[in-house]
């Protein structure tokens, strides 16, 4: 891998500031590339994480506060990245929702919380980016292996997860020859974040200890840094070959 294979290429990585999200940025910007971290107004440290990779790595990095149930916040994102870069060339769709609830339990404005940020976010942020995309676009959308497992209390979670990856095959083809543009999904298990640990319930966590040990790749849980090797590797140059997949970023813990 080339020291600085992302030199000069623009990226916007939603929910960059913690997590997953976090990670996938720290990678980038190791790479070379400029990073635009998206936040809501629950997260802290996306301002720290931004001057932290400007420090270390002399990339141009900054924050934009967008939630993604706000509708506006796909435009907000783009108006900001054009207005400092004047191109996108990267776009990581990173934020979700992971709330959920049985099915006899599910309400209409659960269901729309989560559909919203999961699904109708990162469509319509690639929608507002197309105009400014920069020479040979990657676009990754971050999924779930409940896109394909399912689980209990994930009707909502699991189905947009799914949605995701159908709609990553039809970005593929609109976008290809179209722009240069390849398109594809990562589908993480669960990842060692600061968030799993803290709000998952201990009797899962006490599952999970026995279930990653049964983890083809390594018998043990992910962490950002697996994932992110993954999803910097498809937004390279070297990835061009790849688009509409959806790949492996589980340890074997659900085949595709």
């Amino acid at each position: 891998m080339a020291a600085k294979s992302l030199a000069s290429r623009n990226a916007i990585v939603t929910g960059g500031s913690r997590g997953i999200g976090a990670g996938i940025a720290l990678e980038l910007a190791k790479r070379g590339a400029n990073v635009l971290l998206t936040y809501n107004a629950s997260s802290t440290g996306a301002n720290a994480l931004a001057d932290k990779l400007h420090a270390d790595f002399g990339v141009d990095a900054f924050t934009v506060q967008a939630g993604g149930s706000d509708r506006d916040a796909p435009k907000q994102i783009v108006d900001a990245a054009v207005k400092r870069w004047g191109h996108i060339d990267i776009i990581i769709n990173n934020a979700g929702a992971g709330d959920d609830a049985l099915l006899s339990e599910l309400t209409h404005e659960l269901w729309d919380k989560i559909l919203d940020c999961n699904l109708r976010f990162p469509v319509f942020l690639v929608k507002e980016a197309t105009p400014y995309f920069g020479t040979a676009p990657r676009i990754v959308n971050v999924s779930s292996v409940l896109a394909r497992m399912g689980g209990a209390y994930t009707a909502a979670y699991s189905a947009s997860k799914a949605a995701l990856e159908g709609v990553t095959r039809v970005m593929a083809i609109e976008l290809g020859q179209k722009y240069g543009a390849t398109v594809n999904c990562v589908n993480p298990g669960p990842v060692a974040t600061d968030m799993w640990l803290r709000d998952t319930d201990p009797a899962v966590l006490a599952e999970w200890d026995i279930k990653m040990k049964e983890i083809p790749a390594a018998p043990r849980i992910a962490t950002p840094d697996d994932i992110a090797q993954i999803v910097a590797f498809l937004s390279e140059e070297g990835s061009r070959w790849s688009t509409g997949s959806t790949v492996n970023a589980n340890g074997g813990l659900c085949f595709v």
